[in-house]
């Protein structure tokens, strides 16, 4: 593996492994979350090994994204750039989040550990809320490549290296809903989410559109872009980096779907399963520890409802 010289080569297969751009900040912060995991790993008592391969898989996709090919070539390419930041936002925090890395802080240090607390903060509440996270893509894609964002983010590394480490938590808040054991929303709250998701699908296309579509430039991006000689014009790498961001909006909208479903069914089961206990309960207070379950409904054994029943 070798640095990126000051010169830039053109971008080739083989760079996708060979070309490096150091990142301390987000070296930095996968050290230090890796290293807790793997500590809390070894305390818990029987944690799933799959969930600490899914967790460190996701660190090392980090590293790669925010100090491999993608970094080397952030500032030269800005569908390079988009790339990174739809890896950032969608791919890590899902790799990451399937170790379940809140349930392990649950685990081992209990309802105060810092990662339960900030989860259960308003701030934390508020992305993984059911009925925002489905709104808040097309709102941060917005956000991430119109504006002065982009330019801020190529001419001065303070902002953009964490800037990465922002869009990696923010992603994590809105898929941790979709993969975590502790999720505890209603049935209706997940539900309103998936028809928001389903009107998403439309939404989540406007910013690739745009980029893709424009004959002239509409970022900020290339206000500071790094000058090749092999660079496509601003224009066609301002399209290519629409179309990927179109496509990508589009592909990543059926797996979401997919998710907010099955977390609907969850809830669905669990509510469920609340309310069988209350009547069930209620079955015993009625009539003792010792009557036998029938199948008919509760309330033509229920001396109040059988009467109302009858007066009618």
């Amino acid at each position: 593996m070798k640095a990126m010289p000051t010169a830039l080569d053109r971008p080739t297969l083989f760079g996708l492994v060979d070309a490096w751009s150091v990142q301390p900040v987000a070296i930095v912060a996968a050290v230090i979350v890796l290293g807790w995991y793997l500590r809390a790993a070894r305390r818990a008592v029987n944690w799933p090994r799959r969930r600490t391969v899914s967790f460190a898989i996701g660190v090392a996709l980090l590293v790669w994204t925010t100090n491999g090919f993608p970094q080397a070539y952030a500032r030269a390419l800005f569908w390079v750039w988009t790339s990174q930041l739809l890896i950032l936002l969608l791919a890590v925090p899902a790799v990451l989040m399937a170790g379940q890395p809140i349930s392990l802080a649950r685990r081992v240090g209990g309802a105060q550990a810092v990662l339960v607390r900030l989860s259960r903060s308003p701030a934390g509440r508020f992305f993984a809320n059911p009925l925002v996270g489905p709104a808040l893509i097309p709102v941060l894609s917005a956000a991430l490549f119109f504006g002065p964002f982009p330019r801020w983010a190529i001419a001065n590394e303070a902002f953009g290296w964490p800037l990465h480490l922002v869009v990696v938590a923010v992603g994590s808040f809105i898929v941790l809903p979709l993969l975590s054991d502790d999720d505890t929303s209603t049935s209706l709250a997940v539900g309103l989410s998936l028809a928001i998701g389903v009107f998403e699908l439309v939404l989540d296309a406007v910013p690739g559109i745009v980029l893709r579509l424009n004959t002239h430039l509409v970022t900020s991006y290339f206000d500071s872009r790094r000058s090749t000689s092999w660079a496509p014009t601003p224009i066609h790498d301002q399209q290519i980096a629409g179309a990927i961001l179109w496509t990508v909006a589009e592909l990543i909208d059926l797996p979401f779907l997919i998710l907010v479903y099955r977390r609907w069914l969850r809830a669905d089961q669990r509510e469920a399963a609340r309310v069988d206990t209350v009547l069930e309960a209620e079955r015993i207070a009625r009539g003792g520890e010792d009557t036998a379950p029938t199948d008919e409904p509760w309330w033509l054994s229920d001396p109040t409802m059988r009467d109302r029943l009858r007066r009618k």
